[in-house]
């Protein structure tokens, strides 16, 4: 049975001044932290860091040796991945997620350059363009960087 009894409770209800008080200070620190936007060289390096995957992942051969040698090499690239990311929040000295409008910019880049890729591949039947679309996916990202910075993270 529940009961509204507050003499056990550690720490007393906030008065409502006091409620009202936090509420301004959070209100106050949600401001402050959209107007920072995520540096540009975080998605050019991105962008770099991922294009590569694709060619590198065909050059592995396919004895165990080639699979181990690729599995290495995706322990390092997700290594650099972490990195790449731990170092733009220590910069940025906060933590910050894109919101769903934000992203959708991103989506139509994205949809835009793998739908370009999807038809270059069926029209030319090229055996190497499976492999390039992390180059697509690298440049998308770059692109998106810039109309993010662009736009000051809002969507057009």
């Amino acid at each position: 049975m529940e009961t509204h009894d507050d003499a056990g409770a550690a720490d007393p209800r906030p008065t409502p001044g006091e409620a009202a008080a936090a509420l301004r200070e959070a209100e106050q620190a949600r401001a402050a932290v959209s107007d920072i936007r995520t540096p540009l060289w975080y998605f050019v390096a991105l962008g770099i860091w991922v294009a590569p995957v694709g060619p590198l992942v065909s050059l592995a051969p396919d004895s165990p040796l080639g699979m181990v040698a690729l599995l290495a090499g995706v322990a390092i690239w997700g290594a650099g991945l972490a990195t790449l990311m731990h170092v733009v929040v220590k910069r940025m000295r906060v933590l910050m997620w894109l919101s769903g409008r934000q992203m959708w910019p991103l989506a139509v880049i994205m949809l835009v350059l793998l739908g370009a890729h999807a038809i270059a591949q069926n029209v030319t039947g090229l055996p190497w363009s499976s492999d390039a679309i992390t180059v697509v996916v690298g440049a998308g990202i770059i692109v998106f960087g810039a109309h993010h910075r662009l736009t000051g993270g809002r969507s057009s």
